[in-house]
This record gives C-alpha cells, structure tokens and sequence, in this order.
C-alpha cells in the first residue's frame, strides 16, 4: 500500500481513505446532517448517507 498513517502506520491505496482515517486519530468529524434539530455529526460520509435514510 502506497500511502501510510504517520501515527499508527496502517496502510491505505488512496490518499482520500488514509485523509478519512485521520479522522479516527483526531477525533474531527467534519460531516454534518443537514435536518433542523438533529445536530450530529460524522467522520465517515457514508455514516452520514446510511443516518439520513433513517
């Protein structure tokens, strides 16, 4: 695998998986459901598209 995690050296074949499990480490979840009052957040889009068809 091309590209490695600097903290736990997991390794990953595309930039954009190893950016997402960064999120992992710091705790950022940067994807937000759009519903009024719902307020939860995500660090996984495909979380975000799995609670919204709830």
């Amino acid at each position: 695998k091309k590209y490695h995690c600097s903290i736990c050296q997991k390794g990953f074949s595309r930039p954009s998986s190893l950016n997402t499990h960064m999120y992992s480490h710091t705790g950022e979840k940067p994807f937000k459901c759009p519903h009024e009052g719902c307020g939860r957040h995500f660090s996984v889009v495909s979380n975000l598209r799995r609670h919204a068809k709830i």
